[in-house]
């Protein structure tokens, strides 16, 4: 019979409305589950689509080798688009004028990703090309009309061969973000690549394939793909990969959405623990009838499991429902936004949501459900008793380890996970030292309860132990909207920092050194905003403290002194001068030179820590055969998300002026100057120009893109932690009801009442937010420097704002949710507690 009494039971629970926190807990523990999992995966899935064009491909395999036909084939096989791209440098030479190029050679179906634009004129308005090249035929870049003196039409000689430029390429999606050291593009079919005769045995040549298709034919191929890969001489490469701008908008952003999701998580886990622990005592009288007509713990014990798990189940049902009604308005708003449609999401979301749900349920309720079951007979008589707190580490062991759990089974990064269950577990051990002294405090003044205030703190030391559980949870939900908040304002902070809207958008290379002052004179009289002019020299580095670098060969050419010696940049560097330090820069060691003209050398910090370099030691450089020595006199952090110049090593004046240098600069001109840019720079015939717009737009774009998806996230987290917050409020309803009974009954008046439960919230909700915001400045320091990349600072307005927040949030929640409490009479009150 105890199936029949467990239908019966639940039935009436429902009618009742007794269930009603538990199975609006679960349900948002699926729907903020199953939304935020969907809607992430979607819109990630979509910028990843749409960042693909920035490789033209959705990978790219590259080899300094041909590529084996065998690999190729098996792409093939698994219904993956190719297209090959090889690209090299060569000089190009028109009429008396050179220069040196880069030469990409591309086969039909290029680009497989993204949209190659053409222009009919040098830095023309461009539009969408249709196809490639014709046989014979080249398109070029802007710069290549400036320094060959070309004309559409002209012909250009690429190795052995001859080409009619005929078009001018105004965008290429895999342009790359290399601005300070491309030569001019030139555009070729594959096809005729062998006839220019310049792929001989040792030539410096990348092998590009490009490769295309959906996302598992892409995972299985680079399952099969990665094992046979040569790292020195392959890479696999998707948009996330490298260090660009975009690469680190994204990872970042990817990063932000699985906080976001696992913050659900925590907040949809306490919320059911919360409501599992609220709706069991409500069971005890029950459970206490039961043993007094003869039943035991084990039918107890099913009655209730069986009652749970359909509660459970029909609840993770709406919760999925919801939770899919509501990602899905959602992105069609976004994509009508953005103009796009998401890919769809698989089969994962829905079930990590079924499983957080039922998990969730299952894990918070049990010990619970084992202090229900162990409820003695007497509670019929004696309504004080319960089952006893003899084992009460096994509740906060089971709460624990669910979430930590739930957090690395979602993440699957049990660092992000480790870093978050941190702060809440520092905030947990806090919050509750911190509110047993309050409460303690608050004694003398509960003994004299004559005032609201003083009936405040009265009844903040009567329910010392909940009040502390209550807090716990009020910061750990605070703690965690003001964590996405503030990570939401700073990662858009960052963004707009990094492409600010006056960011230059053009680069000028190749500065002749007689025509620095002219260049300067021009962007003054043209009113063009521009950087410094900075003087380039290219240098090897090839001895640290007198020990030998080892140059960048493949193990192949590598003899064993070679593999033996420290590790070096293996290519050329682009080394410059200046008196100040650079405005993007900021010196983290050592001090920068005054007017002391002996050699000194700055050094970038990412540099120094992969090279092991510190202050003091000695460098040995080779500038054209001409060798030195200078000493390392500080280290600086350069911010290479601007679209500024940077270096690896400056030097002081003295030590590098006499070298021949080409100059650099960035300038920022208005769209409506465009048309401008070939007169303007006509008198500098050898300067190349690097036009910045079409990359610029994208990334913002895609910032646009990232913007939308953390408004929704945040949304969604607030309006868990908000119905986490009421679930904690409502779990105190039934003792504030009995003690109102009690003062009603000695005559306390109907506004004491009411303003002093005010303010015993106030006070409670002011507490958990001063220590939510402790715990929020502990975690964000943690994410901002292990998992963002980011300068970690110290948010003092919200050590104001948190407890203000805190106080008026969970103030107004215990008001509005004791008010029809208060409202009743005490016959009323006396009649809901029977």
């Amino acid at each position: 019979m105890w199936h029949k009494i467990s239908f019966r039971l639940l039935k009436q629970e429902l009618k009742r409305g007794e269930l009603t926190i538990m199975a609006l807990a679960i349900i948002l523990s699926v729907t903020a589950v199953l939304s935020l999992s969907i809607f992430s995966d979607r819109l990630q899935a979509g910028l990843t689509e749409r960042s693909s064009e920035f490789l033209a491909a959705d990978r790219v395999l590259s080899s300094r080798r041909d590529i084996p036909q065998e690999w190729l084939d098996q792409a093939g096989q698994m219904e993956l688009q190719t297209a090959w791209k090889v690209v090299f440098n060569s000089m190009a030479f028109s009429g008396e004028n050179m220069t040196l190029v880069d030469v990409k050679a591309v086969s039909d179906g290029y680009p497989l990703r993204g949209e190659l634009e053409i222009a009919d004129q040098p830095f023309g308005q461009g539009y969408v090309a249709e196809g490639l090249p014709a046989a014979g035929e080249a398109w070029v870049a802007s710069q290549l009309f400036q320094a060959l003196q070309l004309d559409i039409g002209d012909s250009i000689e690429v190795g052995n061969s001859s080409f009619k430029v005929t078009k001018v390429v105004t965008y290429e999606p895999d342009v790359g973000f290399s601005v300070f050291t491309d030569s001019p593009n030139v555009i070729i079919r594959h096809s005729q690549l062998e006839e220019t005769g310049l792929i001989q045995p040792g030539s410096r040549v990348r092998f590009n394939v490009l490769m295309a298709g959906e996302p598992g034919a892409i995972d299985s191929y680079e399952d099969w793909l990665l094992p046979r890969l040569n790292d020195d001489t392959h890479s696999w490469r998707s948009i996330e990969d490298g260090d660009s701008p975009l690469s680190r908008s994204l990872n970042r952003a990817e990063r932000f959405m699985m906080l976001a999701s696992l913050l659900g998580v925590v907040l949809a886990a306490t919320a059911v623990a919360v409501a599992a622990q609220r709706y069991c005592q409500r069971n005890y009288d029950v459970v206490a009838i039961f043993k007094t007509l003869g039943a035991d713990k084990k039918q107890i014990r099913r009655i209730f499991l069986l009652h749970l798990l359909l509660l459970t189940a029909a609840s993770v049902a709406v919760g999925m429902a919801l939770g899919w009604a509501i990602q899905y308005v959602v992105i069609e708003w976004v994509a009508q936004k953005l103009d796009a449609t998401l890919p769809q999401a698989g089969w994962q979301p829905y079930a990590l949501a079924g499983a957080t749900g039922v998990i969730s349920a299952v894990m918070f309720t049990l010990y619970p459900l084992f202090r229900l079951v162990s409820i003695p007979p007497l509670r019929v008589l004696h309504r004080q008793l319960t089952a006893g707190n003899a084992i009460r580490w096994l509740q906060w062991v089971l709460s624990g380890g669910t979430i930590y759990a739930l957090l690395v089974i979602y993440s699957q990064q049990w660092w992000l996970s480790t870093a978050l269950f941190a702060g809440g577990a520092v905030a947990a051990v806090i919050l509750l030292g911190l509110g047993r002294l309050f409460i303690s405090a608050s004694r003398k003044a509960g003994m004299q309860a004559g005032s609201s205030w003083r009936l405040a703190m009265a009844g903040l030391q009567r329910r010392a132990a909940q009040n502390s559980v209550q807090m716990l949870s009020f910061s750990t939900a605070i703690m965690l909207l003001l964590l996405v908040i503030v990570l939401r304002n700073d990662l858009l902070e960052d963004w707009k920092r990094q492409l600010p809207a006056d960011a230059p958008n053009y680069f000028a290379i190749n500065i002749a050194q007689d025509n620095v002052d002219d260049m300067q004179a021009m962007f003054e009289r043209e009113n063009i905003p521009s950087t410094d002019l900075y003087p380039i020299v290219p240098g090897r580095l090839t001895h640290i403290n007198g020990e030998k670098l080892r140059d960048e060969v493949t193990k192949e050419d590598r003899d064993e002194d070679e593999a033996e010696r420290r590790e070096g940049i293996g290519r050329e560097l682009s080394l410059t001068w200046r008196d100040s330090l650079p405005p993007n820069n900021e010196l983290t060691a050592g001090e920068w030179w005054g007017e002391d003209a002996k050699p000194q050398v700055s050094v970038e910090l990412n540099v120094s820590e992969r090279l092991d370099i510190k202050v003091g030691d000695e460098l040995r450089f080779n500038l054209g055969g001409e060798v030195f020595t200078v000493p390392v006199t500080s280290l600086r952090k350069a911010d290479w998300n601007t679209l500024q110049p940077n270096f690896y090593m400056i030097f002081n004046t003295s030590t590098l002026e006499d070298f021949p240098a080409t100059y650099i600069t960035s300038f920022r001109l208005g769209e409506e100057r465009k048309s401008e840019l070939y007169e303007l720079f006509k008198p500098f015939p050898q300067t190349s120009l690097i036009d910045l717009d079409a990359m610029i737009d994208q990334i913002r774009e895609v910032i646009g893109q990232v913007s939308l998806a953390i408004v929704f996230v945040l949304v969604l987290v607030i309006i868990a932690g908000a119905l986490v917050l009421v679930a904690q409020v409502q779990a105190s309803m039934e003792e504030r009801q009995k003690e109102l009974v009690i003062l009603r009954t000695l005559g306390a008046p109907g506004k004491l009442l009411s303003r002093s439960i005010t303010y015993e919230f106030l006070v409670l909700g002011a507490i958990s937010g001063l220590i939510a915001t402790l715990a929020m400045e502990i975690s964000l320091f943690i994410l901002q420097n292990q998992v963002f990349n980011m300068t970690p600072v110290i948010h003092w307005k919200l050590w104001l704002v948190g407890p203000l927040c805190g106080a008026l949030v969970v103030g107004i929640l215990g008001r509005l949710s004791c008010y029809r409490l208060i409202k009743r009479n005490t016959a009323q009150l006396i009649r809901k507690l029977a």
